[in-house]
């Protein structure tokens, strides 16, 4: 009885809803269709729902058909007819379904994102897009125009932390670091502790030049990975690296990322280069004994060489150079220092190349003075 007259109930509703576009046998199997969607039994109510859409189609029997589709997982035939219910119709019911489609098939994220865009258009608030939105501008270094977005939101909504956690990396991108620092903390300090906020956190402190506190995110966001994660574990390295505190961590940090990049050139010349300046932390400490102080500089020296292996690099030349001059070694400063001259002249190199051709002029003045060719010069009263 009481199955009866829910059938009713949602019978009496469809007809309501849909008045003169639908017949009353079709209102019946979407009735029908409705009271197994209740109970979760997909399988019938697509049969009632695609028996009705047979008997004469209607935008009400397209979108409940097409969420039962998606629920079912048969997001092809979901997508055809929001596509089709999208030509007609701008109802956000329909380009939400269709949106939630696309993201589910991982199909081009442009065409998720200009859906998105359509949402935001018609609902503002729709804080999972509008955050979906900015993470795809934020991937792209587009910093303004997730920002944009973002704040647009913020305006209106101050505490959604999906929200301001994209702001937080728009702002890190432009290098509006202590801005970041503050939104991501605020979602940390809600109980947010993915890897990934707590990898964001650290790298924020690290930017703002608190070994400490950035070691200390790091170190939670390793963890929370359980180690598997190689930008986390490179920052980590890095980190413990540039700080006398954590240095003695270091050698553990860059072979599990070892392990994690074999397959990654660039990364593997990072990491050695990491094991480098973890060397040339030591050297500090043994000014006193040269034998142990020239053991870390030739170290630091190898590890250079080593990364020189997986991918060249002006900085790793220039570092080489500068340690065989601190070990009084002329001969092999020179050899790299003309490495480094060698490398076509940017922006971004110039200030290498510079020293170097300064720096082998300054050799050559040394060898000739060392040389005592001043003895064949003649000079005249």
């Amino acid at each position: 009885m009481k199955n009866f007259f829910l059938t009713l109930a949602i019978l009496t509703a469809t007809l309501t809803a849909t008045g003169q576009t639908m017949s009353r046998e079709a209102a019946a199997l979407v009735a029908r269709g409705d009271s197994c969607m209740l109970m979760n039994d997909t399988y019938n109510s697509m049969l009632f729902y695609e028996q009705a859409n047979q008997l004469g189609s209607s935008d009400t029997v397209m979108h409940k058909l097409a969420q039962c589709y998606f629920k079912r997982g048969q997001y092809a035939k979901c997508l055809a007819l929001t596509s089709t219910l999208m030509a007609d119709t701008v109802l956000y019911q329909h380009i939400k379904l269709h949106y939630n489609c696309l993201q589910k098939m991982g199909v081009d994220d442009s065409l998720r994102i200009d859906c998105g865009q359509r949402l935001v258009a018609i609902n503002p608030m729709d804080a999972a897009v509008v955050a979906d939105i900015a993470n795809y501008y934020n991937d792209k270094q587009l910093a303004d125009t997730a920002l944009s977005y973002c704040q647009a939101y913020y305006a209106i909504d101050s505490t959604n932390q999906q929200i301001n956690k994209q702001m937080g990396r728009a702002f890190f991108i432009k290098k509006d670091y202590y801005r970041a620092l503050d939104l991501f903390l605020e979602a940390y300090n809600n109980g947010d502790e993915n890897p990934a906020l707590l990898f964001y956190i650290g790298r924020t402190y690290e930017c703002c030049s608190i070994p400490e506190r950035a070691h200390e995110y790091l170190l939670m966001a390793a963890e929370g990975s359980y180690f598997t994660s190689l930008p986390v574990v490179k920052a980590l390295a890095r980190v413990s690296a540039s700080s006398v505190k954590y240095r003695d961590e270091v050698l553990d940090y860059t072979q599990i990322a070892f392990d994690l990049c074999q397959a990654d050139s660039a990364s593997m010349a990072e990491i050695y280069r990491y094991r480098a300046k973890f060397y040339g932390s030591y050297h500090h400490d043994y000014r006193k004994d040269s034998a142990k102080w020239a053991i870390c500089q030739k170290n630091s020296i190898k590890m250079l060489k080593k990364s020189l292996e997986y991918e060249p690099s002006i900085e790793a030349q220039f570092e080489i150079a500068t340690t065989y001059n601190s070990l009084n070694d002329l001969e092999q400063e020179k050899l790299w220092l003309e490495k480094v001259a060698a490398w076509p002249r940017s922006k971004s190199n110039a200030e290498y190349i510079r020293y170097a051709e300064l720096r082998l002029i300054s050799i050559r003045e040394e060898k000739f003075f060392k040389d005592d060719k001043l003895e064949s010069v003649v000079v005249e009263d």
